[in-house]
């Protein structure tokens, strides 16, 4: 959601800076599968919305987000990493990353 907002429709973001959320949309569309499922249940109305994780394998994946993070920190948009070794009941999942639906103890924290 910060790429598109800075690269799409922030119409402070420097050109330079817009180019670099192209290059690195263009590699996450090539080098990450979307997933297939957001939600434990089949209906398009189930309101448990899953959120999704990078494997700590997935270290390609990581320096990539963390070219994202520095570019939106430079336009005061924050944007926190969590860690978590459970992070809920999974949904979706390959090599890179999880999808999941987080505990309920935890959504707080989170969302």
């Amino acid at each position: 959601m910060a790429l598109k907002y800075l690269r799409d429709d922030h119409s402070l973001t420097k050109d330079a800076d817009i180019n670099k959320l192209k290059e690195l949309s263009g590699w996450f569309n090539q080098n990450l599968e979307k997933p297939t499922r957001f939600s434990k249940g089949t209906s398009k109305y189930n309101a448990d919305v899953s959120l999704s994780w990078f494997k700590d394998s997935a270290k390609e994946h990581i320096k990539k987000i963390q070219d994202l993070i520095e570019i939106a920190e430079q336009y005061d948009i924050i944007i926190d990493r969590i860690a978590s070794k459970n992070p809920g009941y999974i949904v979706f999942e390959d090599e890179y990353q999880v999808s999941a639906i987080p505990f309920k103890a935890d959504r707080k924290r989170v969302i």
